[in-house]
Parts: C-alpha cells; sequence; structure tokens
C-alpha cells in the first residue's frame, strides 16, 4: 500500500483544559491510500504536531511502498529518530499510525478489532473513572462504572496523608469491598510523600498510585516500585517501545498506562503489551475508552479496564456509550469513527 494523501488539523472543542492538553493537544489526522480508502487517526501536538505531519512525516511517508502499518511506523520512527523519540514527534506519528490502520483495515472490508485477534468480540468492557471525592466516586458507581481513581493533585505537592486517608476511607465506605479505588497525584509528589501516603491508605485496598513523581525520575519509580506497599503506575507521558521497555527493564513500574493517541499509536501499543507480558506488567491505557485504545484493549488485554472518556472531547463520532454493564463495544469498519463537523 501506499499512502498518497496526508492531511492534519486541529479541532475546536468547547471545554477542553485551558493548559497545554489544548495548545500542543488533540489533532486529527487523515490518510487517503492509492485504492482511494481514508482513515482517520487522532494525534497530538497541536500546530507544531500539524507542522511535523506536514513537514518531515509526510516527506518520508507519502507515496512510500509499505506492506503493513508497522512498517509503515517503523519508517516515521526512523526518519525522526535523531529529534524525536519522545514527546512531539510520537504524538504526531500517532495520529499517522492509527489513521494508516483505520484505512488499512477497511480496505481489507474489517474493523481494527478483526485485524487484532480471532477471538469473539465482547459485548462490553469494565470501565473506570476519574473522580474528585466520594461522592462522585458513588456517582460513578451508581452509573455503571465498575471502579474509580480519585485525583488527588489538588492537596498539593506536599499533602497531608492523614487527609487522604480520609477521603479514600470515606469513599471505600461508601463504595463496599469489592469495587476497585485508584489514586492519581499527577506526578505532583517526591518519594518520601508517596511512602507516607501509601502507608496511610494501605489498608483501604487501592490497587495503584498513578504518576506519583514526575515521568523523568526513573530512579524514584524504580524506588517507589521496590518500596510501595501498593502498586505504582505510569506511562501516560512515555513515548515508544524503547521507553517502555527501559520501564520495564528497570522494574520501575507495576501497571503501565500508555496513551494510545500519544504514544505512538497501536503499532506501539502493541508492542507495549508484548513487553508487559514478557514482564508480568498490567497495562491499563490512558483514555481507554475512547474508541482507538477501546479496540485495542478488547483484542489484546486478558484483563480489560477503560477510563472513561473525555466529556469535551467531542470532534469524532464513535465514543462508545456505557452501561451498568460497562462500556459497549461495537464491531465497525476500521475505528468506526469519523469527524464531527467541518475542519
Amino acid at each position: 500500500m501506499k499512502v498518497t494523501r496526508i492531511a492534519a488539523w486541529q479541532p475546536e472543542c468547547k471545554g477542553s483544559p485551558n493548559d497545554w492538553r489544548t495548545t500542543l493537544g488533540q489533532i486529527l489526522v487523515e490518510v487517503e491510500l492509492d485504492n482511494g480508502i481514508c482513515g482517520l487517526g487522532v494525534g497530538g501536538g497541536g500546530k507544531a504536531g500539524i507542522h511535523l505531519v506536514d513537514t518531515v512525516i509526510k516527506e518520508c511517508m507519502l507515496n512510500v511502498h509499505v506492506d503493513t502499518p508497522a512498517e509503515a511506523h517503523e519508517t516515521m520512527v526512523s526518519h525522526t529518530t535523531f529529534y524525536g523519540r519522545k514527546g512531539l514527534v510520537p504524538m504526531a506519528i500517532s495520529g499517522v499510525d492509527l489513521a494508516i490502520w483505520d484505512a488499512w483495515a477497511k480496505s481489507s472490508h474489517s474493523s481494527v478489532y478483526e485485524l487484532l485477534t480471532d477471538k469473539p468480540a465482547p459485548l462490553h468492557l469494565p470501565m473506570y473513572q476519574t473522580v474528585f471525592d466520594d461522592e462522585e466516586a458513588m456517582e460513578a458507581v451508581s452509573n455503571g462504572k465498575q471502579a474509580v481513581k480519585l485525583h488527588v493533585e489538588r492537596f498539593g505537592d506536599r499533602p497531608d496523608p492523614q487527609a487522604i486517608r480520609e477521603l479514600v476511607r470515606m469513599t471505600r465506605d461508601r463504595l463496599g469491598p469489592d469495587k476497585s479505588i485508584m489514586v492519581d497525584a499527577f506526578g505532583k509528589w517526591n518519594v518520601n510523600t508517596t511512602l507516607k501516603v501509601a502507608d496511610s491508605i494501605v489498608e483501604f485496598n487501592v490497587d495503584w498510585i498513578e504518576e506519583p513523581v514526575g515521568p523523568d525520575r526513573l530512579n524514584d519509580y524504580i524506588s517507589l516500585t521496590e518500596k510501595c506497599p501498593i502498586p505504582i503506575a505510569a506511562g501516560e507521558h512515555e513515548y515508544l517501545r524503547e521507553g517502555f521497555l527501559e520501564l520495564a527493564r528497570s522494574k520501575a513500574v507495576s501497571v503501565f498506562q500508555p496513551d494510545i493517541n500519544w504514544c505512538g499509536g497501536l503499532t506501539t501499543l502493541i508492542d507495549i503489551y508484548q513487553i508487559a507480558r514478557e514482564h508480568e506488567i498490567r497495562v491499563v491505557p490512558h483514555r481507554g475508552s475512547e474508541p482507538y485504545c477501546l479496540t485495542a484493549i478488547a483484542a489484546l488485554d486478558d484483563n480489560p479496564l477503560a477510563e472513561s472518556a473525555r466529556t469535551w472531547f467531542t470532534c469524532i463520532e464513535g465514543i462508545a456509550e456505557y452501561s451498568s454493564e460497562g462500556v459497549k463495544f461495537n464491531l465497525l469498519p476500521g475505528f468506526g469513527v469519523r469527524v464531527i463537523g467541518n475542519r
């Protein structure tokens, strides 16, 4: 196959976060193959990501024959390796990779799911929602979520462990013993703070502490995974196969949380699942109930759990509905997505 056209643009989404996730945030990418079939992907990097698509990615991808999406991905990664192993370049590559997978599946009159596995498709997948207090947690579970994640960034970079303990205690009391609870520190803490918080909440059966320190603090993650009584999760801000392989070999985390729209796309996520299997690491992708990642979770994950979708991300059609049974999975051509409105 050959990619004959690539276009990228940044959609307007009312209510998107007023920070880098908007200015350097989601971009839509459309590719057209030489058979005339088009595919749609979502990447990152804002205007910078669009510039990367319009320049270096087009430079290496347009009218170049490749046999598979994985070969196209390798072409893009190799072409940008001197300046693009983390951050904006993999974010842009993600959008192109997903668009190519979408078009490739449509070319074979199938869903991406059917290209990844021959096992029967699930009707629903379990889903969790990020919440900020016990009231929101109870509402989420009442609305069909199988687990909740408590976002505790507001407690600051030196939080009072007893304040977080009280929040977790109230949440556990409301939800009962069977629902999973996780905690997200958003990279605000250090090792000592994380250990103090973990000691204060471990009795409440917390599944993981997410991004307790910044994503570049590998030695801190190694130390925490060795010492912390609660599993450590990270990877939302990690990139490409090599980044996750380093986390695995270093025994830095117990849970991988890649974002398919940032880490390098579906091709990278397939590699991440393979690495995780080899190193006995759980994978719970970021924004897992959005259509691109939901497909991968359904096909590749033996212990699936999909994070709730962004409510403000309204530029594509295909966000799955959820019920008391979980998030609904549909077998549609490609990823089953299309653009809503005009560019």
